[in-house]
């Protein structure tokens, strides 16, 4: 009787301790704390989930960190900030406290540990550069400014216009560095598509001059500074309107602050010297045309893939190896042969339509020897025929039997083949590194030139892989085709 007492009781007392630790531990993911500790603005609290050194491979982890990192750096600009937030970062190894002296006293700007992580055009790259802009609240250096604004025309901001328009219109309204010919062209494009969308920020606030030597004030009213003149039929996008209303030299209206292309500057200016008109729409189709390439561009990349399975849309005989994650990105690693090598493999990709050029992003290898690492087949008659075989040794890059010496840094390089011309059964190319051509008139293997003239082929990308990895590798990040 005693021994069954003696049971119940620990059987309660058990089930009491199960009752406890499931209503007081958390038992979900990491991400899926820290999105609701984001959500709840507890940002201290996002960043003690993870240790003082780490850099998490999570896209989403990555995004909420970043974005934790700007809104602490809003708090910390903010009137009457807690010291100890300041204390925090100047003891932490991960980030860094860097104070700017600006017009307005000093800026507490958070080195971003997370941000250079992301995925370059991902969506968790444009959703943390676009709250690093939106918590600007006061003057930082210009060249901080100009580094934001390039980073931002270069975004495609379709599918987040809104948010987009918000942070772009809070950049332009703090003075920044000239910028080139180019970039003032992206600028403009994206000013004249945001304007162009409904229920946005910039929606229906074009507006062109009326008037000659028409003031610009350094804020809303005639007691402000003079920061400069302007006279039809000038240009102006409006950020922004003051609530209070005047009338001047006969009209009535407010005052806006509007960002002016050809002086790259804003200022405030009286609405009564503004005759609103729509965005123009061949800059629009301009800005519809820049990235419509990118929308007919095939990139493949290895996020998702976890070594053991072959990587999605591939086929062919798959020879499993560990992936390699580099500041944020999965990298595939292709292996030279060694000694006694049991011969190759490969995996290869089907593409679907024209293309004429393949832009591949690599590592560079200590191998002495040749690695192939990239081949570009054309498929014909149901058989792949070999066009082009891309490979990479310490000193160089090789295609086909064409050699490029490199400059010997052990950086991440980004490289293009163009398909330009075809004789007789090969096809010319050349290798480019951006707007630098590296060889000229590469001539594939050759071909079944009737295949190559009435086009019943396809492209297929394929990646060589030996059957025993070793140390001598090439890491491929990413492969980028379409037609230029």
């Amino acid at each position: 009787m005693i021994r069954s007492r003696v049971f119940f009781a620990l059987a309660l007392l058990f089930s009491f301790i199960v009752i406890v630790t499931y209503a007081f531990v958390d038992f979900r993911e990491r991400e899926d704390k820290a999105y609701d500790l984001y959500q709840s603005e507890s940002y201290l609290k996002v960043l003690k989930l993870y240790s003082d050194t780490e850099i998490p491979s999570s896209e989403l982890e990555l995004t909420i960190l970043s974005q934790t990192i700007s809104q602490l750096e809003k708090k910390l600009n903010e009137k009457g900030s807690p010291k100890d937030l300041i204390s925090f970062f100047k003891k932490s190894s991960l980030t860094k406290l860097i104070e700017w002296e600006t017009t307005r006293g000093t800026y507490y700007h958070i080195e971003d540990p997370y941000f250079s992580h992301l995925k370059k055009h991902g969506d968790g790259y444009k959703r943390a550069l676009i709250t690093k802009i939106g918590t600007l609240s006061k003057p930082i250096p210009k060249s901080e400014v100009t580094h934001l604004l390039l980073l931002l025309i270069l975004e495609d901001p379709r599918g987040m216009e809104e948010s987009f328009s918000r942070s772009l219109a809070n950049l332009l309204s703090f003075p920044f560095e000239p910028i080139g010919e180019i970039e003032s062209e992206f600028l403009l494009q994206s000013l004249h598509f945001l304007a162009n969308t409904p229920n946005t920020l910039l929606s229906h606030q074009t507006a062109t001059i009326r008037g000659k030597n028409v003031n610009l004030r350094s804020g809303p009213g005639r007691e402000n500074a003079e920061v400069g003149k302007i006279s039809e039929p000038e240009l102006s996008f409006c950020l922004e309107e003051d609530a209070g209303t005047e009338t001047i030299a006969g009209h009535n209206g407010h005052w806006k602050r509007c960002y002016f292309p050809n002086l790259q500057k804003s200022a405030w200016i009286f609405s009564g010297f503004l005759t609103e008109v729509p965005p123009n729409p061949n800059i629009v189709a301009e800005f519809e045309k820049r990235f419509k390439a990118v929308d007919n561009e095939v990139r493949i990349d290895f996020e998702g893939w976890n070594g053991n399975q072959i990587p999605s849309t591939f086929f062919g005989t798959y020879i499993p190896r560990e992936s390699v994650r580099v500041s944020g990105e999965t990298g595939f690693p292709i292996y030279g042969k060694s000694k006694g090598s049991k011969g190759t493999e490969r995996i290869c990709k089907k593409l679907s339509g024209d293309k004429n050029y393949f832009e591949f992003s690599f590592s560079p290898t200590d191998s002495e020897v040749p690695i192939s690492f990239l081949e570009l087949h054309l498929n014909y008659d149901n058989r792949e025929h070999l066009a082009y075989s891309i490979s990479l040794d310490k000193e160089s890059i090789w295609v086909n039997k064409n050699r490029y010496v490199l400059d010997g840094e052990k950086r991440r390089e980004n490289l293009s083949l163009h398909i330009e011309s075809r004789d007789g059964d090969k096809w010319n190319a050349s290798l480019w590194r951006r707007n630098t051509g590296l060889i000229q008139s590469i001539r594939s293997f050759p071909m079944d030139e009737s295949a190559l003239v009435s086009g019943r082929y396809s492209w297929e990308i394929c990646l060589p892989l030996t059957k025993e990895p070793n140390r001598e590798q090439v890491l491929l990040f990413e492969i980028r085709t379409g037609i230029h």
